[in-house]
């Protein structure tokens, strides 16, 4: 790193160093555009923004990773995953996203998702999330654990808006 850090510099190019605790694969408070933050909005849910630079982690499991975790914290077995959305800078290796979550008591669709779109809401099991999302080892907060090997024997992790989720029960009439 020192070497190619001199090089960048004799060239006046700028050089970034990524901290031990804020590499690639950092979780937790926001430091230096890579983690988390999360805060309580006027209509009671929680924003939850996450960033990621390179490495194992995507965004938006580190922000339903949070989400669960806000929710454990409060003791409840579910919570309401609204509203998230993704955006990517390539060039930088960055990932980005944003989601809407708050503590549910029960394992059933939301009555409402905030967006007003049905399909942008979902209700995940925490417990479900936690494992999902803990990376192989289990200690590795909102990195995708492996999930199963394919039939090419690959192994295929599981991520994204949807982990964790209930079935959806519909009434009958």
């Amino acid at each position: 790193m020192r070497i190619k850090c001199f090089v960048a510099a004799m060239l006046l190019i700028p050089c970034v160093s990524v901290s031990a605790d804020t590499g690639s694969n950092y979780y937790g408070p926001m430091r230096n555009g890579v983690g988390y933050k999360d805060k309580l909005t006027d209509d009671g849910y929680w924003k939850i923004e996450a960033a990621t630079q390179g490495g194992m982690f995507h965004a938006e499991d580190v922000a339903i990773y949070r989400a669960a975790e806000m929710a454990r914290q409060q003791g409840v077995a579910f919570v309401e995953i609204h509203d998230a959305y993704t955006t990517t800078r390539r060039l930088m290796n960055q990932e980005q996203a944003t989601l809407y979550a708050r503590p549910a008591a029960a394992p059933v669709h939301p009555a409402a998702c905030r967006s007003g779109k049905e399909k942008r809401c979902y209700t995940a099991d925490v417990a479900i999330v936690i494992a999902k999302l803990s990376g192989p080892s289990g200690r590795e907060p909102g990195v995708g654990a492996p999930s199963y090997v394919d039939e090419y024997g690959r192994t295929v992790t599981l991520g994204g808006f949807g982990l964790g989720a209930v079935p959806v029960v519909r009434s009958q009439r």
